[in-house]
């Protein structure tokens, strides 16, 4: 909970240096796009432009946020949005569901994703506000098409994959083998973050995992503070991981 606590001042600060919380959208490489949203807690998302249409990678934190995001996605192409994936169940990621669905793009999770949808959406939205008591009571929207661990859309041009627990039960990696980028959400970021729902002992087994499957990745968008890196980031974090086991505090 003390890594939680620092994890939220950090945000508080870099969140009081803007003006006022907005969404931004700007080219990385290819066809994708990386998407920073400063309300609440900042949160970076990608967005894929594909020959017909839109992926985008995490629904937001509210139906406002989404809206937000969708206007500018529409300054950049005027292909419409088929797909929004849900890196995992956290409301930064869920809570945008209705307003794509709306719309009527496809929200899109693993079964295990749904499970915890399910099981503790009111309770995920009760735990953030807690932090930021501003987040608006969001009603629970179940995805509209499910797999059971891994997908591939757009092609082949976009693939997430589930590898165990880490920050959450349920989060899974986003890949884009063309552009050679890997979205890691929550999992994998500049701080240590929320372990607060973390399973500390199979977290650095998931990117052990990760790393076995010797992907060519040259950049990482992470869910969180900055958000692109390196490759190098997976290393980093797992020693981050491995301080905190060791000694109990954030390095």
């Amino acid at each position: 909970m003390k890594s939680f606590v620092a994890a939220l001042l950090l945000f508080s600060i870099s969140l009081a240096k803007a003006a006022e919380p907005g969404v931004s959208i700007y080219p990385l490489i290819g066809s994708i796009y990386v998407a920073e949203d400063s309300h609440y807690a900042k949160t970076n998302y990608a967005v894929y432009i594909g020959a017909a249409s839109v992926t985008v990678i995490g629904a937001g934190w509210s139906p406002d946020t989404a809206e937000l995001l969708a206007r500018e996605i529409r300054k950049v192409t005027d292909k419409p949005v088929s797909d929004v994936i849900l890196p995992d169940h956290d409301p930064e990621y869920a809570g945008g569901s209705s307003y794509w669905k709306h719309i009527g793009a496809n929200i899109i999770a693993t079964e295990l994703t749904e499970q915890v949808l399910k099981r503790d959406w009111a309770k995920a939205g009760d735990f953030t506000r807690k932090y930021f008591p501003t987040y608006p009571s969001v009603p629970l929207v179940l995805p509209t098409k499910t797999y059971r661990a891994d997908f591939a859309l757009a092609n082949g041009a976009i693939h997430g994959f589930y590898l165990g627990p880490s920050h959450n039960a349920d989060d899974i990696f986003v890949y884009f083998p063309t552009e050679k980028v890997l979205y890691a959400g929550s999992i994998v970021k500049e701080h240590l973050g929320n372990l607060a729902f973390a399973n500390l002992e199979e977290y650095p087994k998931t990117l052990q995992k990760l790393q076995q499957l010797h992907l060519e990745i040259d950049k990482i968008i992470a869910g969180h503070w900055s958000a692109v890196h390196g490759p190098e980031l997976i290393d980093q974090y797992l020693a981050m991981l491995k301080e905190h086991s060791e000694t109990g505090h954030s390095p």
